[in-house]
């Protein structure tokens, strides 16, 4: 999650706080450590000219040998290597760009919010950066043509906008503050995430071919063929959970979906693809508008793809109501437009991707929660198909 500038003052969560003022003694600390590790070696080098004999040489080593492993164990303990490695990279950080650090707050793995003197920061690593550079070279131009709600990478102290520590590819993004969690259950943020939505495609559109060609393309089609396989392969573990009946009902109607999507089809004017439409990746800001963040899985195709996992994200939020769905002419209209985008939506990709979530789960402290997801939306099957029937009687 990212981004914008707030007022220095404005509180961290205490998650983990770290005063960067703390970071020189830490690591002075690990140094110190090694220093007495390599003066006990050589300790040992000195006492053993000394010695006379073969036995004593060998006892006296082995009680050397015995004190450095106990320092070595102390010091590659998980815990103490991930301090010092993250305090290495704050550390870093502050020597690369401009900002003074006053401390920072794991939001999770690889991802931290920073309080400086200058206002609050995102920093997030990579592992795998793929295609990180045209990420933000897409981020660069889709702000200069004019779409001000999305993310803004900062620069480096050398000009560019990757730092690279211990093997990890890190970005620097500004925060974006947030008046109040967006919601797909309230009307006003599902019609404004909307419009943020259309206009991201809009912009991108325009930017489309001044754009690096390692952007992926679209292959939708292709995920849910893959994530229909993965559940069928589960079938046996899955009907002994939930009524085989259901499960059976699901997969012949996800079959129907995909040979209904191959005869019809039809692409239509290209956009970059955001690809991850989750209501965590929008953010009702201080400024009252709608911000479209995390580019990671941007894809060029039918912007109606998009559209096709908003309705879907949606519409749980809203219990299948027709009423309510219909609210959204835009999602309306598209069905008019495009009969394979009623085909999509009847796909159930939510029910099919939390089913290989509790198939894998099965005996480990995931279960729990997984179970409870994949009930839900298992119990909304026959909402589901009252919905579509609606939905294709209103187009029609």
């Amino acid at each position: 999650m990212v981004t914008s500038n707030s007022s220095k003052s404005q509180e961290l969560a205490p998650v983990e706080i770290v005063a960067v003022e703390h970071l020189k003694v830490i690591e002075m600390i690990y140094l110190m450590v090694m220093h007495l590790m390599v003066t006990l070696l050589l300790q040992a080098i000195i006492t053993l000219k000394g010695m006379g004999t073969v036995y004593q040489m060998k006892n006296e080593m082995k009680v050397q040998i015995l004190k450095v492993r106990k320092l070595m164990m102390k010091t590659d303990q998980l815990i103490f290597r991930d301090d010092f490695n993250r305090n290495r990279l704050f550390f870093r950080l502050s020597e690369e760009t401009k900002l003074i650090i006053h401390s920072y707050t794991k939001i999770k793995h690889n991802l931290y919010k920073i309080l400086t003197e200058e206002g609050l920061y995102i920093l997030k690593g990579y592992t795998e950066p793929g295609n990180l550079d045209s990420i933000i070279r897409f981020s660069q131009l889709l702000h200069k043509s004019g779409f001000h709600t999305g993310l803004m990478y900062e620069k480096f102290k050398d000009g560019s906008f990757l730092l690279n520590e211990q093997g990890i590819v890190w970005v620097l993004l500004k925060y974006i503050s947030p008046k109040r969690k967006f919601s797909f259950s309230k009307e006003k943020d599902r019609e404004e995430g909307l419009l943020t939505l259309q206009k991201f495609h809009h912009h991108s559109k325009t930017i489309l071919p001044n754009l690096p060609h390692d952007l992926p393309k679209e292959n939708t089609v292709a995920k849910w063929q893959n994530r229909l396989r993965i559940f069928e392969s589960h079938g046996p573990i899955l009907t002994k959970w939930f009524n085989p009946h259901v499960i059976s009902e699901i997969v012949y109607y996800s079959h129907l979906s995909l040979n209904s999507l191959a005869k019809d089809y039809v692409e239509s004017d290209e956009v970059v693809l955001h690809g991850d439409v989750a209501s965590h990746n929008f953010i009702r800001a201080a400024d009252n508008k709608v911000y479209l963040i995390d580019y990671d899985l941007l894809s060029v195709g039918s912007a109606e793809w998009d559209f096709v996992q908003y309705a879907s994200r949606i519409l749980p939020f809203i219990k299948w109501s027709g009423s309510l769905f219909q609210i959204h002419s835009k999602l309306i209209d598209m069905g008019k437009d495009h009969s394979w985008f009623r085909t999509a939506l009847s796909f159930p990709m939510d029910i099919l991707r939390e089913g290989n979530h509790f198939s894998k789960s099965i005996g480990d402290e995931r279960m729990p929660n997984s179970f409870a997801n994949l009930s839900y939306f298992i119990s909304t099957w026959e909402l589901r198909k009252h919905f579509l029937t609606n939905y294709n009687n209103l187009i029609q």
